[in-house]
Formats: structure tokens, sequence, C-alpha cells
């Protein structure tokens, strides 16, 4: 037997990580990050959503981009994605991930289900637009950008295989 000190009135439970309703949310990116893909042949965005409004406002939705792969044409759905979400953003000269923090966005939200019910149901991003009667933001600053508010402006992390373009 073990014993614990422990009051659970003091802690709040953990939240379930059920995927939320496919649907359209109004959402805004909180965290950007290249990494390699694990076979170390390519790069992969990937950004955390949170949801901006809604029953289910603060929810966060994972996405992932595959901006650099040895696939030409997996290649050119990620650079349609990225440049989706940075018309999206009125962000056209992307430089770092960050110039995208914190921008609302519409994100078109489907739920992917594992065939083989090896995996839970997962949500997908499957459109990226500017909010329905608001006009985009444009930032404008450093490099002809400038930061929005709370947005530190850093060199792109570039790791490993280089983009076909500049981030």
């Amino acid at each position: 037997m073990s014993f614990l000190n422990f009051n659970a009135a003091t802690v709040a439970p953990q939240e379930t990580f059920e995927p939320v309703p496919a649907g359209t949310y109004l959402a805004s990116i909180e965290e950007s990050e290249i990494k390699e893909t694990k076979s170390r042949s390519g790069q992969i965005l990937n950004l955390t959503w949170r949801v901006l409004d809604g029953q289910f406002k603060g929810r966060k939705v994972f996405d992932r981009v595959n901006i650099v792969n040895q696939n030409p044409k997996a290649t050119e759905i990620g650079q349609r994605q990225l440049s989706a979400i940075c018309h999206a953003a009125n962000v056209l000269q992307l430089n770092d991930t960050q110039q995208l923090h914190g921008i609302p966005m519409t994100i078109k939200v489907i739920i992917r289900k594992d065939e083989t019910g090896q995996y839970a149901d997962q949500n997908e991003v499957k459109g990226y637009t500017a909010p329905a009667g608001q006009a985009p933001v444009q930032i404008q600053g450093q490099m002809g950008m400038q930061q929005q508010p709370g947005v530190k402006a850093t060199p792109a992390r570039q790791q490993g295989v280089q983009a076909p373009w500049a981030l």
C-alpha cells in the first residue's frame, strides 16, 4: 500500500482530449514549430490553434503542414496549405512563423477516423480563410513587417533540410 497526502479538491481534473466536432471555427495560431520528419528527409510545420469563440472557446486544435518532403506532390500540397494560412492572415511575405501568431482566422475542421481502429479519432484542419466580414490583419515592420503586440520577431528556425523558400 502506498500512502499519499493528496487533496483532489485543490487540483483541476485533467481534461479529456476528445476532438472538437467537425465545423468552422474562429481560431488563432498560438504555437508553431518546424520539425524534421521521422525519416529526417523533410520538415513539418506543427501548429497549435486555439478556438476563440463559441461552445469550444479555449480548446486547442493541432495541425501539421508538410513543408518539405521528398515527394514533390506532398511539398506542393504543404506549400498550398501554408499559402492559404498566409493569405487568411494577410501576411504574404513570411519570414518567421511567429508572424502568424494571434491573428484570428477561420479554420475548417474535420474528424479523421483511423480505419484500423488502432488510434482515436483526431481533428484535421482542411481549410483556412480570413474571418467573414473582417478585413485580414496586415503586420508590417521588421524586414518590411511590423510586429503584432506580444509577438517576438525572431529569425526562422531552419534545421536539417532546407525549405525551397525562405521562412
